[in-house]
């Protein structure tokens, strides 16, 4: 299922081939440490049974700093014996040259649902009543809950997507294995997440 998704990292539309590659596209997205997304960013030539041979790796990130290739697979396909040749070739290729590389499969599906919701959020909203300002002075001095942070503004229906956006661009935290309500603790960036 081919599409396009709209990388705020990238600054652009990216190409997927499969739903899987578009779920890790948004999560690379969300990741604070990926500085740059790139899609089938090269072709490997390599020989396999003595016969010539090529592979096109999903995914060229770049993780704090580093260069890192990216397969995306399904968890059904991750013994197919083509595939683990081209991983095999791509992981050598990869030391070779210095660049990281790992396979992603299935992703955590409860963090997938929060970040698809959180994504909903990438754009910095209006802040007529300066929460944004109010909300991570409060996460500062410590944790509070979704419900708390939002009840406590001057007009809570504007202030709870400047929170979702605030944890959209890493400026607050919070336990994303679990759904996202109105309990949900949150917490500073600079806070230890304990």
């Amino acid at each position: 299922m081919p599409g396009h998704w709209f990388s705020t990292t990238a600054g652009r539309f990216l190409e997927y081939e499969s739903l899987l590659e578009r779920d890790w596209m948004l999560l690379l997205d969300f990741d604070p440490e990926v500085e740059w997304i790139c899609e089938q960013p090269l072709r490997l030539r390599y020989r396999k049974d003595d016969k010539p041979a090529s592979h096109v790796p999903d995914l060229l990130v770049w993780r704090a700093g580093a260069p890192e290739l990216c397969d995306v697979k399904s968890e059904e396909r991750l013994e197919d014996p083509e595939f683990l040749a081209q991983v095999r070739a791509t992981g050598l290729a990869c030391a070779e040259a210095g660049f990281g590389y790992r396979v992603l499969s299935e992703p955590d599906r409860q963090l997938l649902v929060n970040v698809r919701w959180l994504a909903g959020f990438r754009e910095r909203p209006a802040d007529p009543d300066g929460e944004r300002a109010r909300m991570l002075s409060v996460l500062a001095s410590g944790r509070s809950a979704v419900g708390e942070l939002v009840s406590a503004a001057r007009e809570p229906m504007l202030a709870r997507p400047v929170l979702m956006h605030l944890l959209w661009a890493g400026e607050a935290l919070a336990d994303l294995s679990e759904p996202i309500g109105e309990d949900t603790r949150v917490w500073g960036r600079l806070r230890v997440a304990a």
